[in-house]
């Protein structure tokens, strides 16, 4: 016999399926996140997008504890002795005044789960920090977690252990992302009314999952299966947004359209920076979404979004860059535990360079696209759970394509030859769970295919590659393989769990990544290309080692955690002195290749109970690139390590929210960080009447450290009509208005050394204040 409850046992015999759905009682919304666990809290589950949770058990009685963010918890007591379908309804919690609970989903994996270096956030967690610009930031919001950090104010993208931004596979609802940001990085993309849970992995990354070697961030919109109406909102300052979800037939259509804007012109006329007080910009999102219950089992979901931003500096050039993607996903339960889920995605990335000069008017087109099917299927096996599937990714990359855009242009057509290829994927992995050991062990096999259109050059191998040493050309027709790389992904991550309130973990993955972000740039910008491996580019190896500990204290009130990791990264690419990497039909010229080392200990504290909550981490991390060629033009700081330009070795975050009232709470985020490394002019020479710059070794030096406050109060007015809710958000973003430098920059003095100039991007305290509502 074993005891698995208050008072409650069960017998050993035959396992049998329960299927459960937690909802909101006031609106019958399915709660994602939701907890699950029995056996004293020893086991457990988290209800995925649709709320749903399933297991195999064996017979007998159980009592269940069901609890998510914000809702009472409840216990139900059930007798296990043929498959079940329940339904569970949670209702909010009363506010306290001496007390208020902050949590995400998070602490349900944080010491059951086997998994490393994976984050789970609500989007009523992320609510809890402080609102940026007015609005709450799912990307803003990952930044804030232990090793994750971005190179400074004005860049997009984000730098994940130690990882370029480039290495990073971000999905909405499954479809990739590339453009992260608007507005120079002050939003991301992802519309908060829109969102409901987003889920780092850093560590862990499930076999499912390739393409890249850094880390997957996976984004899932709100659930539209709504009882009724509903308009979800808010006005402010810099940006305004309005989400409408309706049911079209009750409890089995629903859909959902939403629209986010800004007039964000007079920020940049706040900004110290001269070119952007006369620049102007703009940014627009479009999300929908359409749920079709086909049946108590099987869901069909449409999801599509577009977004663009708009900007100039000054009045003779002009940008545009954004995104589109569709996903259409098909998830079925099927008997004896088992569940299908089929995904069909289409994602672009598009951007234009319009300039106008006295001679010179042209436009400069990019474009990506990236088609994939995948398909995977899940079993319960008792306590275990087994996934296998596979999926196939088709991209056609059109690198740039310059044209004059008058008569009296002097610029000439410039076409860059399509980048085409395929890659595919076989995973598998399962979950097995032991008394305290739990593991995940995965493999995945990857395979691409460099295909035609397609012009290949071959060089002098006596020399570097260059045009000069260019001596052969070799052209593949439409749909010819070019080249093929592959290899096995083996994951694998264990947990053993010292005692109900502490464990220990270690992991290990491999992946590969075959589709390369060129820029050499600090900053995500619309001129940035993607290149796909080939006979000269080889695919990124990323394997990464880590080792954890967790220890919960009073009462899970305080989370701790400690983790450790080591990645190496084979085919690094980095670039050439002066390299020139836009509009080249050879820029296999202008790459280097080499090897990238990264290591790093993150720590964490969370409190999430009590009037003041939030969360303390540091991050020690280091990033190196050795490159060490064949040629001089292919050595860089004599083949010795030198940092990358995102390795910031400290970083610390603060986040704390403490509730006045059953109204008023005050949220605070302080973050400090070391300077990137720069490369610096550090003497000069004439030749003639030119004068040549000698540069330091690459990245040498450091800009100075980062550092900012911001602050925000939300207040919650107490309102009559239950069906009406509204809130403020009033912000102060850098409150002490530090001029944190974005870059360094040099400048003559008539003969004496040079003098170095920060380029700071926002250097004043910037309020705003926003109005929420949702009816």
């Amino acid at each position: 016999m074993i005891s698995l409850s208050e008072g409650l046992s069960i017998q050993q015999g035959p396992t049998y399926h329960l299927k459960g759905k937690v909802i909101e009682k006031k609106n019958g919304e399915p709660i994602v996140g939701a907890s699950i666990t029995w056996n004293n809290g020893t086991e457990g589950k988290v209800t995925d997008v649709n709320g749903v949770f399933s297991v195999q058990l064996l017979s007998g009685n159980y009592k269940l504890t069901i609890s998510a963010v914000g809702k009472k918890t409840i216990t139900k007591e059930i007798n296990i002795k043929e498959d079940k379908s329940l339904s569970f309804t949670l209702e909010n919690d009363v506010v306290q005044l001496s007390e208020v609970t902050v949590r995400s989903t998070t602490d349900v994996t944080h010491l059951n789960s086997a998994s490393m270096g994976v984050n789970r956030l609500s989007i009523q967690s992320i609510k809890q920090m402080p609102a940026l610009m007015g609005e709450v930031d799912v990307m803003n919001s990952i930044v804030t977690l232990p090793g994750i950090s971005s190179v400074g104010e004005g860049a997009g993208g984000i730098n994940v252990r130690g990882g370029s931004v480039g290495q990073n596979l971000v999905l909405f609802d499954g479809a990739p992302i590339y453009y992260t940001s608007h507005l120079f990085g002050f939003f991301s993309v992802f519309n908060q009314d829109v969102t409901d849970n987003v889920t780092l992995y850093k560590g862990s990354m499930p076999a499912r999952y390739g393409g890249r070697v850094s880390s997957v961030i996976a984004v899932e919109s709100l659930n539209t299966l709504v009882d009724s109406m509903r308009f979800i909102g808010g006005i402010g300052l810099i940006s305004s947004r309005l989400t409408w979800v309706t049911p079209v037939i009750s409890n089995k259509l629903g859909l959902m359209v939403s629209t986010r804007t800004t007039y964000s012109d007079w920020l940049l006329k706040s900004a110290s920076n001269p070119q952007l007080k006369s620049s102007s910009a703009s940014f627009l999102d479009l999300n929908a979404k359409v749920d079709y219950q086909l049946n108590d089992r099987s869901k069909l979901t449409f999801s599509t979004y577009y977004g663009r931003d708009q900007f100039a500096f000054d009045a003779d050039t002009s940008y545009m860059y954004g995104n589109f993607a569709s996903t259409l996903n098909y998830h079925v339960e099927l008997n004896g535990g088992m569940n299908f889920t089929g995904l069909a995605t289409i994602s672009d990335n598009f951007s234009s360079v319009l300039g106008d000069y006295s001679n010179q008017q042209f436009e400069l087109n990019i474009n990506n696209r990236n088609t994939s099917v995948k398909m995977f299927l899940g079993a319960e096996l008792g306590q275990h759970y087994v996934e296998v599937g596979g999926e196939a990714n088709i991209y056609e990359l059109r690198p740039g394509n310059l044209k004059p855009t008058s008569e009296k242009s002097i610029v000439n057509e410039i076409k860059i030859e399509n980048d085409l290829g395929r890659e595919f994927g076989l995973f598998t992995e399962a979950t097995f769970k032991f008394d305290k050991i739990k593991f995940i062990t995965g493999l995945r096999y990857s395979a691409y295919q460099k295909m035609g259109s397609y012009t290949s050059y071959s060089y002098d191998n006596s020399e570097t590659k260059s045009v000069n040493s260019i001596i052969d050309t070799t052209y593949y027709g439409r749909s010819e393989k070019v080249i093929d790389y592959s290899g096995l992904e083996p994951r694998i991550s264990l947990s053993y769990n010292i005692d109900s309130q502490q464990s220990f973990k270690l992991g290990y993955q491999r992946t590969r990544q075959y589709m390369h972000l060129i820029a050499n740039n600090v900053a995500i910008a619309p001129t940035d290309i993607y290149k796909l491996s080939n006979e000269h580019i080889e695919p990124q190896i990323g394997d990464q080692w880590s080792i954890g500990y967790f220890r919960n204290f009073r009462a899970d009130m305080y989370e701790s955690s400690a983790e450790l990791y080591y990645r190496k990264t084979q085919n690094t690419i980095d670039y050439k002195d002066g390299a020139q990497l836009l509009l080249n039909n050879v820029l296999e010229t202008e790459l280097v290749n080499g090897a990238g080392i990264a290591y790093g200990a993150e720590f964490s504290l969370i409190k999430t109970a009590g009037k003041l909550t939030g969360r303390l981490s540091y991050t020690y991390s280091r990033a190196f690139i050795q490159v060490d060629g064949e040629f001089d033009e292919e050595v860089i700081n004599e083949g010795k390590l030198y940092p990358a330009y995102y390795d910031k070795p400290h970083d610390f975050t603060t986040i704390l929210s403490y509730k006045l009232s059953s109204q008023l709470s005050l949220n605070m985020n302080f973050t400090y960080s070391t300077g990137r490394p720069v490369s610096i002019p550090i003497s000069k020479y004439e030749v003639g009447a030119i004068a040549i710059g000698e540069f330091s070794n690459r990245n040498q030096y450091r800009i100075p450290d980062f550092h900012r406050m911001d602050v925000s109060f939300n207040y919650v007015p107490q309102n009559s009509k239950r069906k009406f809710e509204s809130s403020w958000t009033f912000g102060i973003y850098n409150l002490y208005g530090r001029k944190n430098p974005f870059s360094v920059f040099f400048r003559d003095q008539n003969g004496a050394p040079p003098q170095a100039y920060r380029l700071a991007i926002l250097g004043i305290p910037f309020p705003s204040i926003t109005y929420n509502f949702k009816f």
